[in-house]
């Protein structure tokens, strides 16, 4: 199984970043690339992407800065991203984002998603400079 990860530090107190990060309507804010749009049906959140429309599903812990985001066509074939926010200092925080390839994620897809972890995390970046 292939997996890409990117990491970023960024010049604010991990409260702050994982505040902004494990807020799901957050999410076109900085998932540029694979979110257009979060929206919230039948109390469970949606988010339209380049690939249709996917359930999404949080799972987070503060003091660890883990921020698992789940997202797939329905509910029970959803798969993972790995998010982490760590503190550095009392004014810094590494990010570090982190996908696997699942058997159902076709290379040319990988290769897309691989260049949109790249933007996303830069997005991040850029959020908090």
């Amino acid at each position: 199984m292939n997996s890409v990860t990117e990491s970023c530090v960024v010049e604010s107190p991990k409260t702050n970043v994982f505040d902004f990060l494990s807020n799901i309507e957050n999410l076109p804010k900085w998932s540029t690339q694979f979110i257009q749009k979060v929206m919230l049906v039948d109390d469970k959140y949606k988010a339209l992407t380049p690939i249709g429309e996917v359930f999404l599903r949080y799972e987070t812990d503060r003091n660890t800065g883990v921020i698992d985001i789940y997202a797939g066509p329905t509910e029970k074939q959803m798969t993972c991203a790995f998010l982490r926010v760590v503190s550095f200092s009392e004014n810094s925080s590494g990010v570090t984002f982190t996908f696997f390839q699942y058997p159902e994620v076709d290379d040319s897809i990988w290769q897309i998603f691989c260049e949109w972890i790249k933007v996303e995390v830069g997005n991040i970046k850029k959020i908090f400079s």
